[in-house]
């Protein structure tokens, strides 16, 4: 459960506890944290912090974490840092967060290291430096952290506490590809795509979209549909197109569900079906991003007009 991952919330009253019998492995689990094996508290405390878990305790899973940080457990300091950032499980306190975080950073946590640098860059009761956080992102890269890597090239591409330098961030995104970032894949894909830092290169743009797609990364699924839909590179294939714009869409890219709610009103790669291209842009419609929320919501507006101007995808 490294990097920062959401705790879990509590539930309004847990249930009684499994007796030990009803669960062995839980048993032996307990045993060990009891017998005072440090490396049995952070399972234990995911365990009493697991809301769909009868057990769920989230003062006993505290307790657990707690016990971890005394005894100078890496992880312990890392996820209970967790839970203070957050601030889902316990209030959010991000001074808190910090210094746990830079403890297990002490003792060579590869994402304590970068969650510094996270907090850093966020601000939320700590004042944001850039320049701090890269600092932290730059230690956390130099340790091997993927993450770190991204992030550093990240702040070289957008100038972000440093004077931007697109060489730099080439390097950085190459070696977090190396490492194995599907977001870095993803991004040198897209410099790739539009001749930025690097020879525009339609072929090396696809096989780090479909790389980083492989890796799970749901932007990279749609970029991989763009080049099918556009014919970038490759004959126009919007069969293709709305296979990749499907993944993604079952991986809950937003943006993908337009665009598939396009090509339904536009018939390509589907038969034509505005109830179901009106189903995609409602989807949509539920982004967080105001202008995907703004173009879906003119889509919707217009096909319950029952207009009938072609759908552009963008």
């Amino acid at each position: 459960m490294g990097g920062m991952v959401p705790a879990q919330a509590r539930q309004a009253a847990p249930p009684p506890a499994i007796r030990p019998a009803e669960d062995p492995a839980f048993a032996a689990l307990l045993k060990r944290g009891q017998a005072g094996d440090v490396t049995a508290y952070v399972d234990l405390a995911f365990d009493y912090l697991d809301k769909d878990n009868p057990r769920h305790d989230v003062d006993e899973g505290v307790r657990w974490l707690t016990a971890g940080v005394a005894a100078g457990d890496a992880e312990a300091f890392l996820e209970l840092g967790n839970l203070y950032f957050d601030g889902e499980t316990l209030a959010q306190d991000r001074r808190k967060a910090l210094g746990l975080y830079r403890r297990a950073a002490d003792l060579g946590n590869l994402d304590g290291l970068y969650n510094v640098g996270i907090v850093y860059e966020g601000g939320g009761g700590v004042a944001e430096n850039l320049s701090e956080a890269l600092r932290w992102y730059r230690r956390a890269a130099d340790a091997g952290s993927e993450q770190g890597m991204f992030q550093v090239a990240n702040a070289y591409q957008h100038g972000r506490g440093v004077r931007a330098n697109q060489a730099q961030a080439v390097y950085w995104l190459r070696k977090a590809v190396v490492a194995g970032s599907s977001a870095a894949m993803n991004d040198l894909g897209a410099l790739y795509s539009a001749g930025e830092g690097v020879p525009q290169d339609d072929a090396e743009a696809l096989r780090l979209f479909v790389a980083a797609a492989r890796n799970g990364s749901a932007i990279a699924m749609a970029n991989v549909a763009v080049v099918h839909h556009n014919g970038e590179g490759v004959p126009v294939d919007y069969v293709e197109a709305v296979r990749w714009y499907q993944l993604a869409a079952d991986n809950d890219y937003l943006p993908a569900f337009y665009a598939l709610g396009a090509m339904c009103e536009a018939g390509e790669g589907v038969r034509h079906d505005p109830e179901t291209a009106l189903a995609m842009y409602r989807r949509a419609a539920e982004s967080d991003d105001p202008a995907l929320r703004q173009k879906a919501q003119k889509a919707i507006d217009r096909l319950e007009r029952g207009d009938d101007e072609d759908p552009r995808i963008v």
